[in-house]
């Protein structure tokens, strides 16, 4: 068997068993559920339900993602960029050590 077939079959067989999970859920007890969980953590409660309905007006706009993305890529490249030079010091910090230790 090939491995896209492979990967195939168990990506078929996750999605079986997701829709054997959903089938088998009562509604009735999925609303207990939540509504214990919102009473026992109302500020998560509130803050999701925002958050829901901040996507579901449409606060997700072209403009917002891309605001977002730009905040994400800096926040990565100035991490990555200081992981680089912290290497890069700790490099020439060795490579002085040695220079310095050899007779």
């Amino acid at each position: 068997m090939a491995e896209g077939e492979v990967e195939a079959t168990q990506e078929r067989e996750a999605r079986e068993k997701a829709n054997d999970a959903l089938g088998r859920l009562d509604a009735t007890e999925v609303t207990r559920a939540v509504s214990a969980f919102a009473r026992e953590n109302p500020h998560v409660a509130l803050a999701a339900a925002a958050g829901l309905g901040f996507l579901l007006g449409g606060g997700l706009t072209p403009r917002v993602l891309s605001k977002l993305g730009s905040l994400a890529t800096r926040s990565y490249v100035k991490s990555t960029f200081a992981q680089a030079i912290g290497a890069f010091v700790d490099e020439q910090a060795r490579s002085q050590g040695q220079l310095g230790s050899s007779p």
